[in-house]
């Protein structure tokens, strides 16, 4: 390890020793992240486009496979990308892809035969569907509460969400586990505890897990409370 990598690792781990001493005098947690954390203060887009399904795949096949069992017909996918993962793994079902405005040209481009639209956070007007996808989403919008409050609007029933695991995607005293993330496009980043607690506020939880092996990728599925 060289002299500017040293310097930069105690600096690291004095930023969670200030962390740990502002927890301790009571420092105020923010959608169940821990007090002490950086929560990023401005929305970047991030285009997402030219991805396929080299990441979170196994979100969808789970999806897929609740579809299947459940006997579902109606597939919802909030912030869908590509739309490449909602055609290839739910294509058979009546799909509904939602994103923001600048993706859908290209999602209508690509896929023109299927469903795309956009909807803000507050919009009630789409009758709710038998499952709902939201891969990867919650940590770039700015209020997740919003979004949780959409997601829980959209769904009769099945919730399958996912964002990437803070405590799986750095080492222990790396500064991005105090935020803000290391890409622009993430607001905020929970790690596998502090996701559950803020997503058990909404629904009943049923399976989470880290569906890859090796990806950061946390997934939660969930049900509505009855």
């Amino acid at each position: 390890m060289g002299i500017a990598s040293l310097k930069q690792r105690l600096i690291d781990i004095s930023r969670h020793g200030i962390a740990y001493a502002r927890e301790l005098a009571g420092a105020q947690q923010k959608y169940c992240i821990r007090g002490a954390y950086t929560h990023r203060n401005k929305y970047c887009y991030f285009d997402d486009t030219e991805y396929k399904d080299e990441y979170q795949k196994e979100v969808y096949e789970r999806a897929a496979e609740i579809a299947e069992h459940a006997g579902l017909s109606t597939i919802y996918d909030v912030g869908c990308g590509s739309g490449y993962k909602l055609i290839k793994y739910l294509g058979q079902y009546e799909t509904v892809g939602f994103d923001v405005p600048e993706t859908l040209e290209f999602l209508r481009r690509t896929y023109p035969e299927r469903n795309w639209t956009h909807a803000t956070f507050s919009d009630r007007s789409h009758p709710p569907a038998d499952l709902v996808i939201c891969s990867d989403v919650i940590e770039h919008v700015m209020d997740p509460d919003e979004l949780m409050n959409f997601l829980l609007s959209l769904t009769s029933k099945w919730l399958v969400i996912s964002t990437p695991d803070r405590a799986r995607e750095y080492s222990v005293f790396s500064r991005f586990q105090l935020g803000p993330p290391h890409t622009d496009h993430h607001i905020r980043e929970w790690s596998f505890n502090e996701f559950h607690r803020y997503i058990e506020q909404f629904v009943d939880i049923q399976e989470h897990c880290h569906p890859h092996p090796t990806h950061a990728t946390q997934m939660i599925v969930a049900t509505l409370r009855s």
